[in-house]
């Protein structure tokens, strides 16, 4: 196998553990999101809606899809960082605690250059149309103030969620990229004794 093979392969694995371990980080932030919406005393799924009122829907189908597209976007965004962390530096990913801390400073990154955009240029602009449908939903007077102090609080503990996605993320990742190399480095040393030893029966 050349070099340029051994790159290819080990790139390819790099996409498809980092979307495992995105997709895997993700949920399990889903989950988080959720309890600090019942501490917040937000009905479940109020993150999600916010999304989905903000790219134009209501009701159900705006919580579906801001949590479908959560999801999604953790995956992508899961297979891209593997992608460039193994690109830059193989060996900080066959580490466990460098793995870590790579996925922890990509979380950062994702938080300050896709969360926070998203929340001021997305989210903002729509508070109104918020406002309106989640006071639809609840039956309940919702005060613009209430909706604009719960975006703030979202979008502070939102750094936290990163934070957490990412340690989540390159453990998982690394941990995955160890146990291949490993099984690679053992089919190697097989394969390699059993090459000497047709060439000593010739």
């Amino acid at each position: 196998m050349t070099q340029h093979s051994r790159k290819r392969m080990a790139m390819n694995k790099a996409v498809k553990y980092g979307a495992i371990a995105g997709s895997i980080a993700t949920w399990t932030i889903s989950t988080a999101i959720a309890g600090s919406e019942l501490e917040l005393g937000l009905p479940i799924g109020t993150f999600y809606s916010i999304i989905g009122i903000s790219l134009g829907l209501d009701g159900n189908t705006a919580s579906y899809l801001g949590f479908g597209l959560h999801i999604l976007t953790g995956t992508i965004l899961g297979a891209a960082i593997g992608a460039i962390a193994i690109r830059l530096s193989i060996r900080s990913m066959l580490n466990l605690q460098k793995g870590t801390l790579i996925g922890i400073g990509g979380g950062v990154v994702v938080w300050l250059i896709l969360f926070l955009p998203i929340t001021v240029l997305l989210v903002h602009p729509a508070i109104n149309n918020i406002v309106i449908l989640s006071a639809i939903e609840s039956n309940h007077v919702v005060f613009s103030v209430d909706i604009n102090q719960s975006i703030r609080n979202i979008a502070l503990s939102a750094i936290v969620f990163h934070l957490i996605w990412g340690a989540i993320f390159g453990f998982i990742t690394s941990s995955l990229i160890r146990a291949s190399y490993a099984q690679v480095s053992l089919w190697s040393r097989v394969l390699g004794r059993e090459r000497r030893k047709e060439g000593t029966i010739k």
